[in-house]
């Protein structure tokens, strides 16, 4: 019988890569709590749920197999329930604060994945504490180069839907879902990949792109990552909404501009000059794009990247918000363009086989590091989910209710070789989910603080 696989497109191949040196592993987490009750339950019924989860989709059971410079995802054809690695944390004995909460999620999130021939590409963890004398649970899926923002959210969904069902006794959907092909593959099946892209990719391979790296005035011989979950109340979600809106920028927009401001705000309040020009760095989702569109059920990464920078003239003043908005709005607009190819400038590039042949070329990590910290064009980045995770994916009637949703990329690697400093949103709920994630090496931990506090009174200024 012939082996099943599925091979890995570039930037997969990348992602895999980076994860050796602690970058790029993808987080799905959410706070849940029992909404009728007081209940508690234990492990072994949790397991249960996961087994559940794994049975169902192909890619839980799968691991990767590597043949020269290429990599394919391998379905275990046995059954693999007892090497699914999951962690419960009791903290239901202790004051816990939120900064606890985060600093566990954030530990749990670092941990190296083994890169053996045989190892399943996911984990999970729950942490279980008291708030208010009731019980809540914080649920943490990491992922190895197998699922991006939305579908890591609907696991979140998904696996606590299944719970409510044990608890309840309701019959569950034994549906396989299969693994889905890679996103190059998906763009030519699905329309979205046109040949005449392939001239843009390389006009865009030469542009001038600004390097946007931290100032290393920020660090403090700290290392590791660093993250704070919060959300904004509805209230405060509605008018983002609305201004955004009256002024024409979408959110992305909104919160990208925002976060510059307050990074403006934290260099000035260290005397530290600020970059001429700005480079942004944006993950962008193709399962809408593809037509027709697709499920949150399929695995894998249907997401890309984008970079690009301002000109001095048009941004940097940070004079006029909205207006500064608008140029942002339009950066956007003109680099994620599916009709004039500019969507494809990272994903379709072969400067990504270049950077995966870093890492078969070199020695040892220390010499891959060395080589590609010095690349990196940006320390900002933000990823926007926005309501579809909302609108789309149901939460199963029963106990447990999601509070909370949240979805990171961790940043360990020193020197860094990916983005310092990244920023996930999620509408969830009528709130507004926001992730901060650091690499501490290029922002420490008193200063990662201060910049929180400089985004939130940032925004509070936008809506006066």
């Amino acid at each position: 019988m012939e082996e099943k696989k599925f091979i890995l497109n570039s930037f997969e191949k990348m992602v895999v890569n980076a994860t050796k040196c602690g970058d790029y592993l993808v987080m799905g987490t959410c706070f849940f709590s029992d909404k009728i009750s007081n209940s508690r339950f234990n492990q072994n019924l949790f397991l249960s749920s996961l087994k559940i989860l794994q049975k169902r989709h192909e890619i839980l059971r799968s691991y990767i197999k590597i043949f020269g410079s290429d990599m394919y995802f391998v379905p275990h054809e046995e059954d693999v329930s007892s090497r699914i690695k999951f962690s419960w944390l009791d903290l239901t004995n202790e004051q816990v604060s939120r900064e606890k909460l985060m600093t566990e999620t954030a530990n749990f999130n670092s941990i190296l994945f083994p890169h053996g021939q045989s190892d399943l590409l996911w984990r999970a963890q729950v942490i279980e504490f008291k708030k208010e004398e009731k019980f809540n649970y914080i649920l943490n899926f990491v992922f190895l180069a197998i699922a991006d923002g939305m579908f890591s959210s609907l696991i979140l969904v998904e696996t606590v839907g299944i719970l409510n069902r044990l608890l309840n006794g309701k019959e569950i959907d034994e549906k396989i879902i299969r693994i889905s092909e890679n996103m190059n593959i998906m763009c030519e099946k699905r329309g979205l990949w046109k040949e005449h892209h392939m001239e843009m990719v390389k006009k865009m391979a030469q542009r001038d792109i600004a390097k946007f790296n931290l100032s290393p005035q920020l660090r403090t011989g700290e290392s590791g990552f660093q993250v704070d979950m919060f959300y904004i109340d509805s209230e405060k979600s509605n008018q983002i909404m609305s201004f955004s809106k009256k002024n024409n920028v979408r959110l992305t927009s909104y919160f990208y501009t925002a976060s510059f401001y307050a990074l403006k705000k934290l260099y000035d309040e260290n005397s530290i000059v600020f970059p001429s020009r700005i480079t942004c760095e944006l993950p962008v989702c193709l399962r809408f794009r593809y037509q027709p569109e697709m499920d949150f059920t399929e695995c894998r990464l249907h997401t890309t990247m984008v970079s690009f920078s301002s000109e001095p003239e048009k941004f940097g003043k940070f004079e006029n918000f909205w207006q500064d908005s608008q140029y942002m709005h339009s950066l956007i607009l003109e680099n994620t363009s599916s009709e004039t190819g500019t969507l494809f400038s990272l994903s379709h590039n072969d400067e990504l086989e270049e950077y995966n042949r870093v890492f078969l070329r070199s020695e040892n990590l220390t010499q891959v590091l060395e080589t590609l910290s010095s690349e990196v064009v940006t320390d900002l980045a933000l990823s926007n989910l926005g309501p579809y995770v909302d609108k789309y994916v149901k939460e199963e009637e029963g106990n447990f209710e999601i509070n909370e949703m949240y979805c990171t990329d961790p940043v360990n690697s020193d020197p860094c070789i990916s983005c310092g400093l990244i920023i996930h949103l999620i509408y969830w709920k009528g709130k507004i989910m926001v992730d901060l994630g650091a690499n501490k090496s290029l922002i420490g931990s008193k200063f990662f603080k201060r910049y929180k506090q400089l985004l939130l009174d940032t925004i509070d200024e936008t809506l006066q």
